[in-house]
């Protein structure tokens, strides 16, 4: 017997809703950070308001923070099913070039450049590289730090911009340091740029991109970016439910564990169920300032077993009649999440300010660009790593130096690290 009408045609909008592409690219100045439920909105406000009027900061202590989500997690294969780690090189590899046609279907020598902006948990990095590599693009290497401060410009002589072919930079923060020697092979860089006019794609860290655009203009020769479109609720849904789907064997059902409202696969486009969802992914989306690689840390420590205690009878009621292996979120005010409102200090913000211009610095160049002594510098690195602000990648070096490990924003963390700056009066960026 065939469907009603009516319900193939909702089937088919749905269908058509689930497959239709997650990443899109948008221009910067279109740019808007998802918002949060209003409870949410205003309880986040009294928190913050409650922690800087106490003085408490780097709330919740990373290493404690994890202690107490691996008590409360299920096995580690049940998380790769319910929520796999991305390949964030090969997600979704041509999404964030199908918003390229105009500059991909010009001839070469007319392209141009065109500049894309990423955020510091980046989405487009490692995603272009590899697409350009794969294409046989020339990829321009960031030159090392010690190039920079010394304005060695050899680096820039072996740049070939006049050989007519197509170009990806990855990585503009990393061609300049915040330094007064740190600036000569980014001008003459731009310089070239402006002069050759390559078929260049450029992308540039948020935050670098706004102090470039407000201390050299780099904007007049880059032009207006693109950015990635932000995950509001509606993508994050489809993009773990779909995650979740392809990777487990069997169906899995996520519900919120203190009202058992659903979380993943609530979106009805005929909103006939609205009232019935839970507004976790909302918050999610907020929280994380539509970066679906920040959300995806947080949803992931947010999921519990079936034997945590604080699944409430009213949830597993509404369990009842699940078809699949049900997993529980914790509830959004639960989540537990770096906090430095209210202790962090001014070095604290120079210091992650820093990081976050040129996306990863080791601590040897840290020590160079900051007027504080280097044992200081070592101190607070340590200090915002063990809040779970940020972490360390990359060789250890040796007992002498041991500065050659490269830090970097922790995912979890970003969120309360941008807020703080924000808040701080710091320069900060627009995504």
């Amino acid at each position: 017997m065939s469907q009603p009408r009516g319900q193939n045609e909702s089937s088919s909008r749905q269908e058509s809703a689930e497959s239709a592409p997650l990443w899109s690219l948008i221009p910067l100045a279109d740019f808007k950070a998802p918002s949060g439920a209003a409870p949410e909105v205003v309880r986040s406000g009294l928190h913050d308001l409650w922690r800087r009027l106490r003085g408490d900061g780097l709330h919740m202590d990373g290493e404690q923070a994890e202690a107490q989500a691996e008590m409360e997690r299920p096995s580690t294969q049940l998380l790769d099913w319910a929520a796999p780690e991305p390949d964030w090189a090969t997600e979704d590899p041509t999404g964030p070039v199908r918003d390229l046609g105009g500059w991909l279907e010009q001839e070469t020598p007319s392209a141009g450049v065109q500049t894309l902006v990423d955020t510091p948990i980046p989405l487009l990095h490692d995603r272009l590289t590899h697409w350009a590599d794969q294409q046989g693009y020339a990829i321009i290497q960031p030159p090392p730090p010690e190039t920079i401060l010394n304005t060695d410009r050899g680096w820039i002589d072996g740049l070939p911009l006049d050989s007519g072919q197509r170009f990806l930079l990855p990585c503009l923060e990393r061609c300049f340091l915040r330094h007064h020697n740190g600036l000569d092979l980014l001008r003459r860089l731009i310089e070239r740029i402006d002069r050759f006019r390559p078929a260049l794609l450029v992308v540039c860290n948020s935050w670098a991109w706004r102090y470039l655009c407000q201390v050299e203009k780099i904007d007049d020769v880059l032009g207006a970016p693109l950015v990635s479109a932000p995950f509001g609720d509606d993508l994050l849904n489809r993009w773990l439910s779909r995650s979740a789907h392809k990777a487990s064997p069997v169906e899995l059902v996520f519900r919120e564990a203190s009202s058992g409202k659903a979380v993943l696969d609530t979106i009805d486009l005929e909103r006939t169920v609205e009232s019935n969802s839970s507004t976790f992914l909302k918050n999610l989306a907020a929280r994380s300032r539509g970066n679906p690689r920040v959300a995806w840390e947080i949803w992931r420590r947010s999921l519990l077993t079936t034997k945590d205690s604080t699944v409430g009878k009213d949830a597993q009621d509404a369990a009842k009649n699940d078809e699949g292996f049900t997993l529980w979120v914790r509830p959004w005010d639960q989540v537990q999440l770096p906090d430095l409102t209210g202790g962090a200090n001014h070095a604290d913000g120079m210091v992650l300010q820093s990081i976050l211009l040129h996306g990863q610095l080791s601590q040897g160049i840290l020590a160079e660009l900051l007027p504080f002594a280097p044992s200081q510098t070592l101190s607070t690195l340590h200090r915002l790593r063990s809040g779970g602000f940020l972490q360390r990648d990359g060789t250890q070096g040796d007992e002498t130096r041991g500065d050659e490990s490269m830090w970097k924003p922790a995912p979890t963390g970003y969120p309360a690290i941008h807020r703080f700056l924000t808040n701080e009066g710091f320069l900060v960026d627009q995504l």
